[in-house]
């Protein structure tokens, strides 16, 4: 492949990353992930290197990129502040453990459960109700805990932020209203996404056949070229997500997390 047409592809999917990111509150890995696998692959890496090395530079994109949005939301009074601490540790080790698990267990039946995961919280998101203030949001610590620690899990196993799921639940379990899960998603996002990008640097320190300016399994090149088109319109995203309409969000996430579930169980 011609190197400006790969860095070209890289740029473009960087703005769609971010708009996920700033927009929605999830990560971008859905899309950053393929692009790159995809593009290695055409590279002629093999596709066993291809896979932790797109997970593991969409984390260190995700990371860099939540930094921004989670700047805009925080401004704009979307972070829940009593419990995205806890969150957010929680989310740290998660994807740390989630990382290291994944080199031992086979990925396609994670997606299959994943798949179905993102299935079941569409069909909920559907049905249920989202909350319209703060009221409801509830106090629970043990249940914002768990809530990080499986979407830490999720990002280590899947090379995923964790929003994807993490919506869902923020919003039908813990009753917090839709621009607020969408802002808080965003803020835990950046430990979720660090645990696995540190863990993939570690696992793939020594290993042979990696492409070239790579550190660990995170590539430089990819990860410079996603970052600065992903970060600028994140920032921008965030802002316009508060101008709209809270039932559209709802409609966007529940069409993209339908899209993910059918994708990871291999339907289309």
């Amino acid at each position: 492949m011609d190197f400006i047409i790969y860095i070209i592809l890289l740029l473009i999917g960087g703005c769609f990353g971010g708009l996920m990111a700033g927009l929605l509150g999830i990560g971008g890995g859905i899309i950053l992930t393929p692009i790159q696998y995809f593009l290695l692959l055409s590279m002629g890496v093999d596709a066993s290197t291809a896979l932790p090395v797109s997970f593991a530079t969409s984390l260190a994109v995700i990371f860099v990129t939540m930094l921004r949005s989670s700047r805009e939301h925080y401004r704009n009074g979307f972070v829940e502040t009593r419990f995205i601490k806890i969150i957010m540790v929680l989310g740290f080790i998660g994807a740390i453990c989630g990382a290291f698990i994944s080199t031992h267990v086979n990925v396609r039946i994670l997606e299959i459960l994943f798949g179905l995961m993102c299935i079941i919280a569409a069909i909920n998101m559907i049905l249920i109700k989202y909350p319209d203030n703060d009221d409801n949001i509830s106090t629970s610590k043990l249940a914002h805990g768990l809530l990080g620690l499986v979407a830490g899990l999720l990002c280590g196993l899947l090379g995923v932020g964790g929003g994807i799921i993490m919506i869902p639940i923020l919003t039908i379990v813990l009753k917090y209203p839709t621009h607020k899960a969408i802002g808080t998603s965003s803020a835990s996002i950046i430990t979720t996404s660090l645990g696995g990008l540190i863990a993939y640097i570690i696992l793939g320190w020594n290993v042979s056949g990696l492409p070239a300016y790579s550190l660990g399994y995170v590539n430089i090149i990819q990860f410079v070229f996603l970052t600065i088109t992903s970060t600028i319109i994140a920032g921008y995203a965030a802002n316009w997500s508060k101008k709209i309409d809270p039932r559209i969000l709802k409609a966007m996430h529940i069409v993209l997390v339908v899209y993910i579930g059918v994708k990871m169980l291999g339907i289309i």
